[in-house]
């Protein structure tokens, strides 16, 4: 097997980890989004994957993957290896199984989703949902804190997640809450088993047809925005989508996908520090449409 053979499964066998917990590739300039994000450099190959928890390369150098995690050095970048595996053109799918599992067990041991805090929430007290009724006789839309509460339903591990969000701020902060934890329906979108994929966008494609612009842009930008404009995940989706929802996430998908698009998606991931607002903040698509009708 080739090297590059061997990047591509091992980048799709570590790509559900490293979402869940919050890594994204690097991708070098010239690379498009649905290419490997490969670099060499003095007969080295790796990709490397970022979060805020951190740095992560799978390197391949001297007949071995390594998985490496780096350290800051003032404006410098240090990668150590963790672990290493050799690999030559006679390995085949079972040394990269194997290389899979080892660099999995890796970063669950690195980065371990932060357990459940023992404080109580049974004092928090949550917004009431919109119910059905209300939302389809026009009497009202579905907000974020419906979305919220029908989310928290279906990945019930949220649900003290969602109460811990409006202790914190004494208000339920929305993007956060979903920047943070839309990670959840991108791996039921990675898995595709039909039962979920039914699940989950029965009750995306209900809120988007009628919730307010605030919640639609909760669902088609800080959820499904982290599908990163993938086109096997965004076709994974399509046929469980309302036409309406499917074609603005591909859309949307595809200019956050663009320069502008990562720009503004640097600007929203890097807000100042929370203050208790006057007004409510305007969401991702909000700040997006603004942006480009400055630069028109």
């Amino acid at each position: 097997m080739n090297i590059q053979e061997a990047f591509r499964l091992i980048d799709k066998g570590l790509s559900e980890n490293l979402t869940l917990k919050g890594f994204s590739a690097v991708y070098p300039d010239g690379k498009k989004k649905d290419e490997l994000p490969l670099c060499e450099e003095d007969k080295k190959q790796y990709v490397d994957y970022v979060s805020e928890k951190g740095n992560i390369r799978i390197l391949f150098s001297d007949g071995k993957f390594c998985f490496q995690v780096g350290n800051s050095n003032g404006d410098a970048m240090e990668f150590t290896s963790i672990s290493a595996s050799l690999f030559d053109e006679e390995s085949d799918d079972r040394d990269v199984k194997y290389i899979v599992n080892e660099f999995n067990d890796c970063i669950d041991s690195k980065f371990k989703i932060a357990e459940v805090a023992k404080t109580t929430t049974k004092g928090v007290k949550l917004p009431p949902p919109v119910s059905k009724a209300a939302a389809k006789n026009g009497g009202s839309f579905y907000d974020p804190a419906t979305l919220a509460n029908r989310y928290t339903i279906m990945y019930p591990e949220l649900r003290d997640e969602y109460k811990r969000n409006i202790e914190k701020y004494g208000e339920f902060l929305a993007d956060e809450f979903f920047q943070q934890y839309g990670s959840y329906a991108v791996k039921t979108i990675r898995q595709n088993d039909k039962q979920q994929m039914k699940k989950l966008f029965n009750m995306l494609n209900e809120i988007y047809l009628d919730g307010t612009n605030e919640v639609q842009s909760m669902i088609v930008v800080t959820i499904l925005g982290q599908l990163d404009n993938d086109d096997e995940l965004l076709a994974n989706c399509v046929d469980y989508m309302d036409p309406e929802l499917a074609a603005i996430t591909i859309n949307v998908n595809r200019y956050l996908a663009s320069g502008a698009g990562k720009k503004a998606v640097k600007l929203l991931q890097n807000p100042p520090a929370y203050k208790p607002p006057k007004e409510k903040r305007p969401g991702m698509m909000q700040s997006m449409l603004q942006q480009q009708q400055q630069q028109k």
